[in-house]
């Protein structure tokens, strides 16, 4: 299961973010986006991730609070809708 970690600092770590996950269970991956603070973890077992959604949510880690969410894998729900047109200037 994919779940996006919200409000990271600057300097925290994929091996940081690896640790504290890996308190709930095995994490199959980790990787951060340092300019937009977020980061994706991998966990293979489903019970693990949600546990870990509920245990990490609002915690702190390096002076911010995080914000995670599981990352649904069901297409969005843009998939209906028209086409958005631009217009031209």
């Amino acid at each position: 299961m994919k779940i996006r970690v919200d409000n990271l600092a600057t300097n925290a770590t994929e091996e940081e973010l690896c640790m504290l996950f890996e308190c709930f269970g095995r994490v199959a991956s980790v990787s951060i986006n340092q300019r937009q603070r977020w980061g994706q973890v991998d966990m293979p077992s489903k019970t693990a991730a949600k546990e870990a959604i509920d245990g990490l949510n609002g915690q702190n880690l390096k002076g911010f609070d995080l914000t995670i969410t599981e990352i649904s894998d069901h297409p969005s729900s843009r998939r209906n809708q028209k086409p958005r047109r631009h217009r031209r200037r």
